[in-house]
């Protein structure tokens, strides 16, 4: 069974996007598809077509929902029925960024569909029509997955789909905890989801449309959610800074470690490592290093290019431990690193599968626990895959630099040797 929703997104499509798409919920984006578009380049795509037809005001997205029941589909399955969804419903005239998040005990997909069609530039309604035909075709899906369904309208879940909104609800103050800078920004990051705010005698609460009751979220999640935890929390997320209740943060991260490497590995010309450092500057990519310490209050350009170092230390550190020097080599330990994954991600498809089956309870919780440990094997390979990723598209960056530049020198060099030439006729008159 799966419980559907979709609601509209007046403003910041790149919010809405980031939250779909947020690697710690979709195993590193594992497990997020592009329908019309490319997920790494959706953003700039939709904003394209609505520049196109001149429709750049107004509802940005539609954010939609499919939500299943605790341990009926495997995160594989799951996927791609959001993708059989997503195409049926608006794969003819729609950009629509897909993605399952695996961070709740119900999996589910999430659902940015661009407002404005690329086919034609109609805006897309979101009618009870339309909603209906939603729930229809998540239904047919389920039924040809052999998932339960719901028959009746009247016995639609009311419950499940309270369950969904909670979940969701939780889920976006994890997100908006996770990039803010500050309080302020927490609420901003919340409007911008869709969320009504009131904060109130130092309690929190917020809702949606259509539900009409707050949330008090303390009371509704715990502890971790009152207000002194939500500052500290969103504190603690600032990259490798102490938790701290000034508003400005001491900066006392060492960049020595960096730099050594990096002084080490440009004397290697011609390796990957080499190139990363080497064209940081060129591709307007650079860090500066920090000598001594100093008081500096997180900005969020600050907090981007510290997190932008972060990864290119990991990548550094990834082809050195593995010894890649050249970009077949990277090819092929990626190749090695995906015949790793796809055995532990058939095994855990079949425990999945068993888990639907099981009949009691302690069969189930020795099953889920299989499930956990081989995941726990996953997620580093997959992050080794993701690092692969990165640097074969860092690379084809660089090889387009270097075009460009060679095509440029090319271009002053001929303008130069016209400039000559017509000096020397000059000369001749």
């Amino acid at each position: 069974m799966a419980v559907t929703k979709i609601w509209k997104v007046k403003d910041r499509l790149d919010t809405t996007i980031e939250y779909a798409v947020n690697g710690e919920k979709t195993e590193e984006k594992l497990y997020v598809s592009g329908i019309n578009c490319i997920p790494d380049t959706a953003l700039q795509e939709m904003r394209n077509t609505k520049k196109q037809f001149f429709k750049t005001t107004g509802i940005q997205c539609f954010h939609g929902v499919q939500s299943f029941v605790k341990g009926e589909v495997t995160p594989e399955q799951a996927h791609e029925i959001g993708i059989k969804l997503a195409e049926e419903l608006w794969g003819d005239k729609f950009q629509v960024v897909v993605s399952t998040h695996l961070n709740t005990d119900n999996l589910h997909n999430h659902f940015v569909l661009n407002s404005v069609s690329f086919l034609d530039g109609k805006r897309f309604c979101n009618t009870k029509k339309d909603y209906a035909t939603m729930r229809k075709a998540s239904n047919k899906l389920c039924e040809e997955y052999g998932l339960s369904v719901l028959k009746q309208e009247e016995k639609y879940n009311k419950y499940a789909t309270s369950s969904l909104y909670k979940e969701l609800m939780k889920d976006s103050i994890d997100y908006a905890i996770e990039n803010a800078k500050d309080y302020n920004e927490f609420i901003k990051i919340l409007q911008d989801l869709d969320y009504i705010v009131t904060d109130k005698n130092n309690t929190l609460s917020i809702r949606r449309e259509p539900y009409k009751r707050n949330t008090r979220i303390e009371r509704q999640f715990g502890n971790n959610y009152s207000k002194e935890s939500i500052y500290k929390r969103i504190l603690e997320t600032q990259p490798e800074y102490p938790y701290s209740p000034d508003p400005y943060l001491l900066v006392n991260r060492s960049y020595e470690r960096y730099n050594n490497e990096k002084q080490k590995h440009l004397q290697f010309k011609g390796s990957i490592s080499y190139l990363i450092f080497h064209y940081e500057k060129l591709l307007g990519i650079n860090i500066e290093i920090v000598s001594k310490p100093n008081i500096t209050k997180m900005t969020p350009d600050l907090i981007q290019a510290i997190k932008k170092m972060d990864e290119f230390s990991k990548q550094v550190r990834f082809v050195c431990k593995n010894n890649i020097n050249t970009e077949q080599e990277l090819l092929d330990y990626q190749k090695l690193t995906y015949e790793k994954i796809n055995p532990l991600k058939s095994e855990r498809e079949n425990l999945w599968k068993k888990l639907k089956r099981a009949k009691t309870e302690d069969e189930k919780k020795t099953i889920e626990s299989e499930i956990i440990e081989i995941s726990k094997k996953i997620t580093p390979l997959t992050e080794e895959i993701k690092h692969c990723d990165n640097i074969l598209k860092r690379l084809e960056k660089i090889k387009t630099f270097e075009l460009c530049q060679r095509l440029e020198n090319e271009q002053r060099q001929f303008e130069k040797e016209k400039e000559k030439e017509k000096m020397k006729k000059e000369r001749v008159r």
